[in-house]
């Protein structure tokens, strides 16, 4: 294990919503919480600063202007974007850890999985940038996780450029041990791209634990500070259906908080710096991670 102590994210947000009683139907996973249930926003993000999180992520993965347009609620956009920046402002605060920092989501725009899209470069730049600007105040880093496509991430780091706030570039991959992007491309051929942008670290994400050990050998050639946060599901089928939702994933039963620290285990040895979950993954699996990062077996 490396001297310095990895950077320890929290786990998933919208399948932890879920799996208390949220909804999970498309245009309303992990969104609806936020102006049916905003408690219970807070109080997961509580939960993962009560486990040893270092960072936090804002519920906004389901947030952006096409997805809340493709239901019939843009007019609510800026309202549900600026809401999930206060919570976890709140949760901050109410945790008593001013040292927690807090994360943006900024997810895929209009789908996630995918590889063709409606809007053009300059409109998806912009619309990241957005974002931005609404969580600004809120946020101390910029995290662009599970995008599939070198346009996403382009559009993203573009939009970030000259912010001045750290930003973390998260790619997903094919499950499996696969380290090509779900969108196709390969991960080296973005990373070299991404270099151009000087992002502060990246990350694979939304993908199997094996996926992500196979991708950071890849991710630590670029020189700059890399890690990875797998999710619990058995695979995003070839099949996915955006508007069918996280209903049509299974979750495995076999990735208990122990077994997934031995994932994690492995990536630290490997040099991750920055290590996490994602969907499927709760306050208990960060908390076992924060033993694991601890010292404790």
């Amino acid at each position: 294990m490396s001297e310095r102590k990895p950077i320890l994210l929290d786990g998933g947000m919208g399948q932890e919503i879920y799996n208390r009683g949220g909804k999970g139907g498309y245009g309303e996973w992990a969104t609806a919480a936020l102006y049916e249930d905003p408690s219970l926003v807070r109080e997961i993000h509580l939960d993962y600063i009560r486990a040893g999180a270092d960072v936090i992520t804002t519920n906004t993965y389901g947030t952006t202007r096409p997805r809340m347009a493709a239901v019939g609620m843009e007019e609510r956009f800026e309202v549900l974007v600026r809401t999930a920046g206060e919570l976890a402002c709140q949760a901050r605060d109410d945790g008593g850890r001013g040292d927690v920092r807090i994360a943006t989501s900024l997810p895929p725009l209009e789908a996630s999985y995918v590889n063709e899209f409606e809007l053009s470069y300059e409109e998806a730049s912009a619309q990241f940038g957005e974002m931005m600007d609404l969580l600004g105040p809120f946020v101390d880093i910029y995290l662009g996780e599970t995008l599939s496509t070198s346009f996403e991430a382009r559009a993203f780091l573009e939009a970030a450029r000259g912010r001045g706030k750290t930003t973390w570039l998260a790619l997903t991959l094919g499950d499996h041990g696969a380290t090509d992007l779900r969108g196709g491309e390969k991960l080296e051929d973005l990373i070299a791209l991404a270099r151009a942008y000087r992002p502060d670290a990246l990350l694979v994400n939304c993908c199997t634990p094996d996926s992500v050990g196979a991708a950071l050998p890849i991710l630590q050639a670029s020189g700059l500070p890399f890690g990875g946060y797998a999710n619990g599901f058995v695979e995003i089928p070839a099949a996915w259906d955006e508007r069918g939702g996280v209903m049509q994933l299974e979750t495995r039963r076999d990735l208990s908080p122990d077994i997934y620290a031995e994932d994690v285990a492995r990536w630290i040895e490997m040099g991750a710096a920055i290590v996490g979950g994602c969907c499927e993954t709760g306050p208990a699996h960060i908390a076992r991670l924060r033993q694991l990062i601890d010292g404790g077996k």
